[in-house]
């Protein structure tokens, strides 16, 4: 494949593919340079301070997960940082003048049923395909189409609130352009603020706290308890 077809085939991708894949490509790009930086660092030297705020969210979703998941906490606490990541330059994205990837429910229906497949995982790993089974029917069998239903609308659920509230503060952008015309300018920035960034960053905690929960639920409360 020539440069001329690639080129072609760049353009006919759809906004929210395009902006997906250089999202991913500017953070696996990013983090292969940090890991090189991180490793001429000294961990018996004083921290510096631009490896402050890195440290901060790392220690804060390791916390976390340790909280809800317990022992098996190193093998979740990966997937839910790069959830977190992700899903907030996606959020973000508009400011880098990218279609907003979440903004699109195709998007955020496949985060969720990446997620959704990683809860029930988690089931069959912590209690085995019987005891996962047998969970349906609690409290008594009668449950059993309640849990089945309650069960695969978990990824529509996800989906549409992160797609809902982020599609949301767009269309509250738009109106007040429509609505303000050229007076809008001097108050879009801080709009722009308040909608991308702060808004963006609500949707990703509650994205990735439900999804923890949702995960720490299928877990025995034994492999809950984590101890150093």
């Amino acid at each position: 494949m020539d440069w001329s077809s690639l080129s072609t085939y760049w353009q006919n991708m759809n906004g929210p593919i395009q902006a997906t894949l250089l999202i991913t490509g500017g953070l696996i790009l990013f983090f292969l340079i940090l890991f090189f930086v991180l490793k001429k660092v000294d961990p018996l030297k004083k921290t510096p301070l631009w490896l402050v705020p890195f440290l901060w969210i790392v220690d804060l979703i390791n916390g976390f997960v340790k909280d809800s998941i317990g022992i098996r906490w190193k093998s979740y606490a990966p997937w839910f940082l790069t959830l977190t990541i992700f899903i907030f330059f996606a959020n973000i994205s508009s400011i880098y003048l990218l279609d907003n990837p979440t903004s699109y429910v195709v998007v955020t229906f496949a985060l969720a049923l990446t997620t959704f497949f990683v809860i029930q995982a988690s089931g069959i790993a912590s209690n085995g395909i019987g005891g996962y089974l047998k969970s349906f029917l609690d409290p008594n069998p009668v449950m059993l189409p309640m849990n089945i239903v309650s069960e695969f609308t978990l990824p529509i659920s996800l989906s549409l609130r992160l797609f809902g509230n982020v599609i949301s503060g767009t269309a509250i952008s738009i109106l007040i352009k429509k609505l303000l015309q050229y007076w809008s300018i001097p108050i879009m920035p801080f709009i722009n603020l308040l909608f991308d960034i702060a808004f963006g960053l609500i949707q990703v905690a509650v994205f990735v706290i439900l999804s923890i929960i949702f995960t720490s639920m299928k877990i025995k409360d034994e492999e809950k308890i984590y101890s150093k």
